[in-house]
């Protein structure tokens, strides 16, 4: 994202208006925000978060913060922000929400939050196409053309001193929990408890696996009738027999020999089976002569 020129009223330690020429400042590259404590560095960033996403950038922070004290009674307080994104250049304008004097009579009455956005066609253009005048549309559409949510703006473009401040008193723990917040790690924290699941899970499986594999070998070496040596190498290989993983390469070499084996028996079988073959057929020729 690309900022323009954002121009603030009434904002903070600001009565009157004010335009920040970002392309300017940015036009050799960086520029830095200097000032004593209190001048006003934090109200920019805020202003910058507020017209994005109506809150400001601390998250423990007030959006009353925004209503200048020292604005006239009679002033508007608001942030328009020109910024460019990959889809385009766009303008947004925001207004908080605050007290100001009735236009008759004495008190106060509520001047609600708005929000408009458009779409320029070049960063100085005066007018533009009008996308959306509700804040819940504004602030849904610039999500989604700058692809964070304020959370995510925050935490990755804008670090709020108070969060460093707090993270230096903390204690090692707390440090922990802030960094948390600050940076979002609660999404690898996640996804820690999602791998041990999976983890658990696939045990689970190979488990079952592995007691399905000793059910399958032990039906092959019964109808088999494999030899003792053989039937041991195949629940050796397949961790039957007090081993802890399936030697999958070892097992399959013992079935390849059962199953050698068990051709060499059948062969012999052949063999014996032709020669009772020839057998019966010179006994029946004999039985045949014998009743002719």
């Amino acid at each position: 994202m690309h900022l323009h020129r954002m121009t603030v009223q009434a904002l903070g330690p600001f009565p009157g208006q004010h335009t920040i020429d970002f392309g300017a400042l940015a036009a050799s590259g960086l520029f830095l925000l200097e000032g004593p404590t209190g001048s006003g560095k934090s109200t920019i960033i805020d202003a910058l978060v507020f017209a994005l996403y109506g809150k400001v950038a601390a998250a423990d922070a007030s959006e009353d913060r925004v209503r200048s004290d020292h604005a006239a009674p009679g002033d508007e307080t608001f942030v328009d922000l020109v910024f460019e994104v990959g889809s385009g250049i766009y303008r947004v304008r925001r207004t908080p929400r605050y007290e100001r004097p009735k236009q008759r009579g004495t008190g106060t009455t509520t001047q609600h939050a708005t929000a408009k956005l458009w779409r320029l066609s070049s960063p100085d253009a005066e007018g533009g196409d009008l996308l959306s005048t509700r804040p819940d549309e504004v602030g849904g559409e610039l999500a989604r053309l700058i692809g964070l949510d304020r959370e995510q703006f925050v935490q990755t473009v804008v670090l709020p001193q108070g969060e460093f401040a707090a993270f230096l008193r903390a204690k090692p723990e707390d440090r922990r929990r802030v960094l948390e917040r600050v940076f979002g790690t609660q999404v690898y924290e996640r996804l820690e408890k999602r791998l041990a699941a999976m983890r658990a899970e696939a045990g689970r499986d190979l488990d079952a696996a592995r007691g399905e594999v000793g059910r399958t070998v032990a039906g092959f070496v019964a109808a088999a009738r494999c030899a003792e040596q053989q039937a041991d190498a195949l629940r050796a290989a397949a961790g039957t027999a007090g081993t802890v993983e399936v030697d999958v390469a070892a097992l399959i070499s013992a079935v390849d020999a059962a199953v050698a084996a068990l051709g060499d028996q059948l062969a012999d079988a052949e063999v014996v089976a032709a020669a009772a073959a020839e057998r019966c057929a010179v006994t029946e020729q004999a039985r045949d002569a014998a009743r002719a």
